[in-house]
């Protein structure tokens, strides 16, 4: 091997190193408590891009903690060391005789994808979108349209999160059980808005269930829950890493500490500055969402 090949090679083990080591591992993670979290279910969160406002779908409308039919919820808080407000009702979104979940803002937050299984969709859980004209109004929402039939399937379709890649191109990653197992997805926006074919994400499914991902907002490092082994119990959180957007994933590891013996996960969020992560788990018993952090090493 001549030394230009070696040099090449050194700077892009630099760069991976660079990009999995920007961060301390994970806290303990923190039950959100009330009035986010209630005895019935609380999953599937985004979390805005300045840290106040939390959107995730709950049960509690029911009255039946078992009951699946979800709607959508937005708490909000003044600060980001301050405690979240009573969460409101996404009732423009929240269609009757259908069920709503796992949210997720578009990059400039304009708009609002999510997934519904009412009718007018392709089969099963779809994934829409609904669009506002002031995004810092967090109830000021328009009519859903569902994504289309070329991104979603004749079954289950879900938990969207999106990001930028290095050449400006708006990614979503999302879930999906088109192929008879739960698999990760991606799907790249065209320049007429409308997302394409998706195709199943490089270097993260294996023949278990892979779903409900989370990509830190420059794309390097995606956080997902799957019952693969070597794990804690049921479904456990996950992560992988890369130098840059066009590289492979890492081989993912299993995040220790962030699991437990219950189901961990559901659709995860994480901050704008990757030093939190607010995802789902019944270790207590029931659902309910709870917030992991870490801190950014210096370079």
């Amino acid at each position: 091997m001549n030394r230009r090949v070696v040099a090449v090679a050194s700077m892009l083990l630099l760069l991976a190193v660079a990009a999995t080591a920007q961060y301390t591992d994970w806290s303990l993670p923190v039950n959100l408590g009330w009035p986010v979290n209630t005895p019935y279910v609380e999953t599937c969160v985004h979390v805005a891009k300045n840290g106040l406002s939390l959107y995730f779908a709950s049960n509690r409308q029911t009255g039946n903690p078992a009951s699946s039919d979800w709607d959508l919820y937005v708490s909000q808080r003044a600060g980001v060391n301050e405690p979240w407000g009573e969460p409101k009702p996404l009732t423009m979104l929240n269609l009757v005789g259908s069920a709503q979940s796992c949210p997720a803002l578009s990059l400039d937050e304009h708009r609002l994808y999510f997934q519904n299984a009412g009718p007018g969709g392709c089969g099963g859980w779809d994934l829409w979108v609904s669009r506002r004209r002031d995004r810092r109004d967090d109830l000021g929402w328009q009519p859903p349209e569902n994504l289309g039939c070329h991104l979603n399937s004749s079954v289950w379709d879900g938990t969207p999160v999106l990001f930028e890649d290095e050449q400006g191109r708006v990614v979503m990653y999302f879930g999906s059980n088109r192929a008879g197992t739960e698999d990760i997805y991606m799907s790249v926006m065209e320049e007429d808005g409308v997302f394409g074919a998706p195709v199943p994400a490089p270097g993260l499914n294996t023949t278990y269930n892979e779903r409900s991902p989370a990509v830190r907002r420059d794309g390097l490092e995606v956080i997902f829950e799957s019952n693969r082994p070597v794990g804690f119990g049921g479904y456990d959180l996950w992560a992988a890493t890369r130098a840059s957007t066009a590289d492979p994933w890492s081989t993912p590891v299993n995040l220790g500490n962030l699991n437990s013996s219950a189901s961990d996960g559901g659709k995860m969020s994480m901050s704008f500055d990757g030093r939190q992560i607010y995802f789902r788990s019944n270790r207590l018993g029931t659902f309910d969402l709870y917030v992991a952090t870490r801190d950014k090493l210096r370079q």
